[in-house]
C-alpha cells in the first residue's frame, strides 16, 4: 500500500502541470483520502474571509473549506454575495433557517456568476465580475463590494479605467474609496491611481478646499495629477500662485514681489530665507521689494505692516545675506521715509521700555477673582 501510494504521488508531482485542471483536481481529492487532511481548518477559514468570517460559517458551517478551495475569483462572487446579505441583516438573530441556509448554499455553488451577483444587489453592471476578480484570494470588507456596485451601477464608464488601473496588480481598497472620492469620471480614476493611500488625498484635500474654495480636485487639477504631477507639488504651486495684496510702493528702480512662486525665485537668486515668509505676504502683514539703485548692487528689502501706525522697514539685505553699505543703507531709508515708512522698528518693539508686564497678576488670581464675584 505505502509502495503504490508512493509511486503514485510521484507520479503526480511529476505530471501535474500537464493535467488539466478537472483531472488534477479528481487526483488531488483522491489523494487527500490517504493523507492526514482534515475537512476543517480555523485557520485558513479565518484567513481566508477575513472580516466575513462569521457570515461565511452562518452560510457553510463545517464546509467553510469547501469556499477554502474553490477558484480565487468564484471565490470573490460568494464574498460580494454574502456581503450584500449581511448588509441587508440576513444573519441578525435568528439568522437563517436550514432549509434557507442550505438553498443559499445550493445556489452560491451552482448559480452563474452573472445570477448570483443580480439576485444579491438586483443587476450586475459590467465590469463588476471582472473587478472583483482583481481582488485577489482573500475577501474585502463588506462596503468594498457594496462601495464597488454603486460606483459601477451609477458610473458604468468607470469600469474600463478601473480595469486599465488594476492589469498588473491587484485592484486595492484604497483604489476604489480614492475614485468614489473624486469627481466620479474616467480622468478622477487616472487622478486616483496617482495617490498612494486615501490618508495621502485626505490630507491634501482639506487644504486644497480652504485655498482654492472647490469641494473637489477641479478637472484642470485632476488632469495634472493623472499626467504625473505630484498631488504635492500641485497643491504648492497652487499655493504660492495666490497673489499678495496690491504694493503700497512704486517706483522706476523699484520691483514689488507679487506672490508666492516670485518670492521664492527670488529668494533662491539672494540665497535667503525669504521663501519661508509666503503666509506674511499672503496675509498682507509683509511687502517685498527688490531696489536696484543706477550702478549699486540689488537690494531686497521688506516693509511689514504696524496698524494703526502704519508701515516699518522690517529688513534690507544684498544678496547671500549680505549687509547693505552705510551710504545705500542711508539713500534705502531716505527714499522709503519719502513714502511715509519708518525706518525705526515697530512701535511695539519701540513700546517695550515703557510698558510694565503685570508678571505678578497670574491667571490664577483672576479665577479666584471670578470665584468670589
Amino acid at each position: 500500500m505505502h509502495t503504490h501510494l508512493s509511486r503514485r504521488i510521484t507520479q503526480l508531482v511529476c505530471a501535474a502541470d500537464s493535467l488539466s485542471p478537472a483531472t488534477l483536481k479528481s487526483e488531488l481529492l483522491d489523494l487527500a483520502r490517504h493523507c492526514q487532511v482534515v475537512p476543517a481548518n480555523r485557520f485558513l477559514v479565518s484567513a481566508v474571509c477575513g472580516s466575513l468570517e462569521k457570515t461565511v460559517s452562518a452560510v457553510f458551517g463545517p464546509l467553510a473549506m469547501l469556499l477554502v478551495m474553490t477558484e480565487p475569483r468564484r471565490r470573490q462572487v460568494y464574498f460580494a454575495v454574502l456581503a450584500r446579505l449581511e448588509a441587508d441583516g440576513a444573519f441578525e438573530t435568528p439568522g437563517l433557517d436550514e432549509a434557507s441556509r442550505a438553498d443559499l448554499l445550493g445556489r452560491l455553488v451552482l448559480s452563474r456568476n452573472e445570477d448570483l451577483i443580480a439576485g444579491a444587489y438586483g443587476t450586475c453592471p459590467p465590469g463588476f465580475l471582472r473587478l472583483i476578480g482583481r481582488f485577489g484570494d482573500c475577501s474585502r470588507k463588506p462596503e468594498i463590494y457594496a462601495g464597488l456596485f454603486h460606483l459601477l451601477d451609477e458610473h458604468p464608464d468607470l469600469a474600463q479605467p478601473l480595469l486599465a488601473a488594476c492589469q498588473k496588480k491587484p485592484l486595492t481598497d484604497d483604489l476604489i474609496t480614492l475614485v468614489q472620492a473624486l469627481p466620479p469620471i474616467p480622468l478622477g480614476v487616472r487622478a486616483a491611481t496617482r495617490f498612494e493611500a486615501i490618508e495621502e488625498y485626505q490630507q491634501l484635500i482639506r487644504p486644497y478646499q480652504v485655498i482654492t474654495g472647490a469641494d473637489q480636485l477641479t478637472q484642470e487639477h485632476l488632469r495634472r495629477i493623472a499626467d504625473g504631477e505630484a498631488p504635492g507639488n500641485l497643491l504648492e504651486k497652487i499655493y504660492l500662485d495666490l497673489p499678495f495684496p496690491e504694493p503700497i510702493l512704486t517706483g522706476p528702480d523699484l520691483t514689488h514681489i507679487p506672490d508666492g512662486q516670485a518670492l521664492v525665485s527670488t529668494a533662491r537668486a539672494f540665497s535667503n530665507c525669504l521663501a519661508s515668509y509666503v503666509a506674511e505676504g499672503l496675509k498682507g502683514e509683509r511687502q517685498f521689494y527688490v531696489w536696484q539703485p543706477p550702478e549699486e548692487p540689488a537690494v531686497v528689502f521688506s516693509i511689514s505692516a504696524d496698524a494703526p501706525f502704519g508701515w516699518y522697514l522690517s529688513e534690507a539685505r544684498l544678496a547671500k545675506n549680505g549687509l547693505l553699505p552705510r551710504q545705500l543703507r542711508r539713500d534705502l531709508h531716505q527714499m522709503l521715509n519719502g513714502w511715509g515708512i519708518r525706518t525705526t522698528s515697530s512701535v511695539e518693539k519701540m513700546m517695550g521700555p515703557y510698558r510694565n508686564d503685570v508678571t505678578n497678576f497670574m491667571i490664577d488670581d483672576l479665577l479666584d477673582l471670578d470665584e468670589a464675584a
